[in-house]
């Protein structure tokens, strides 16, 4: 499942509107931000929960005893949340009594802090009557530089909660509106916080186990969010690309990859026996090929170069990737399918 954040600073509701069309389901909100005015909350949040109902998206609050302070509630008065509108909340500092954990899944789901969150910790809540099946474990963002997760630390995490089947969240920057007041982005991992957030979000559902992804900041461009969707529901990747001008009719088609793929990724393509020799270079990781006809019955063929290689009269480089979206080229398998945008 996907998300994205909204903050009363800088909320927009035709953003949350947009979105909603590419399967945004949640719509993560920390109400106590000390940059945000307490009046700004007050006169905004009406509208803003007045807006997810009308698009079925699932406001997810971080709560914490300021939270409640924040929204003129008494401290842990859940049943005010509920009466607001909150259907989703992340538990942050404050909570850890299994059994009251427990009790808030009969009007919530239940998000708890993967960042912190131990596989014993989930086995206590467990025999307290938390069902672990419907639990999201969602992982902190970092808005200071250099704060996010250390990448083994983070795969560590992850391994316990992927091997018990469970649901996990991580955070990618957006690419449109960073968050105020530091705007360096909101990323779990801190090697992701300049990194194109759809190529961050297909390394974590693959390398890492994550299984829904949210975007902390502000706003992400909407065709990153549509890209992201395109990849979880259907398997394929948009590789922003520069084709030579012969080649341009690919942009925006879909290929399938042959499952025989090693230092070429070679896609599922109809040959062609009278493709002439054209612009036969060095191929750098990153390059489009097509073998020409003096590759014989290969000719027509057209491969992405995962390594760099030499070049081959019978090998013309007919584009490249954009370095920001080469790292894709370690999840490119034969489930995958591929369409180049320009």
């Amino acid at each position: 499942m996907l998300g994205v954040s909204a903050y009363f600073k800088d909320l927009d509701l035709n953003y949350l509107e947009e979105v909603s069309k590419y399967g945004v389901k949640f719509v993560f909100t920390s109400i106590h931000i000390p940059e945000d005015d307490k009046a700004d909350i007050e006169s905004k949040l009406p509208i803003f929960l007045a807006q997810c109902q009308k698009l079925d998206l699932f406001i997810v609050p971080d709560v914490s005893p300021r939270t409640f302070e924040k929204l003129n509630l008494s401290i842990n008065d859940f049943e005010g949340l509920k009466n607001k509108g909150f259907k989703a909340i992340r538990l942050d500092f404050g909570f850890d009594d299994p059994s009251e954990i427990a009790k808030l899944q009969k009007d919530f789901i239940i998000m708890l802090n993967a960042s912190v969150m131990t596989k014993e910790d989930l086995l206590k809540c467990e025999k307290a009557g938390l069902e672990l099946d419907k639990i999201i474990l969602t992982h902190n963002f970092y808005p200071h530089k250099n704060t996010g997760l250390d990448e083994s630390y983070f795969m560590e995490k992850n391994r316990d909660f992927v091997s018990m089947g469970l649901r996990i969240q991580a955070f990618v920057c957006g690419d449109d509106l960073r968050r105020y007041p530091l705007y360096e982005g909101l990323p779990t991992l801190e090697k992701h916080r300049g990194l194109n957030p759809f190529v961050a979000s297909v390394e974590l559902m693959n390398k890492y186990g994550i299984t829904e992804i949210m975007v902390g900041d502000s706003k992400a461009k909407i065709e990153t969010i549509k890209h992201i969707h395109e990849y979880m529901e259907n398997n394929v990747i948009h590789m922003k690309v520069s084709l030579e001008e012969p080649y341009e009719n690919m942009y925006n088609e879909i290929f399938s990859i042959r499952p025989d793929s090693g230092k070429l990724i070679r896609l599922a393509i109809q040959r062609d026996s009278t493709v002439k020799q054209f612009h036969t270079v060095n191929r750098p990781a990153g390059s489009i090929t097509m073998d020409n006809q003096l590759y014989g019955r290969y000719s027509g063929e057209v491969s992405l170069v995962r390594d760099d290689l030499e070049c081959d009269a019978r090998v013309n480089v007919i584009g490249y990737i954009h370095p920001e979206y080469q790292p894709l080229l370690a999840y490119l398998d034969k489930e995958t399918r591929i369409k180049f945008i320009r």
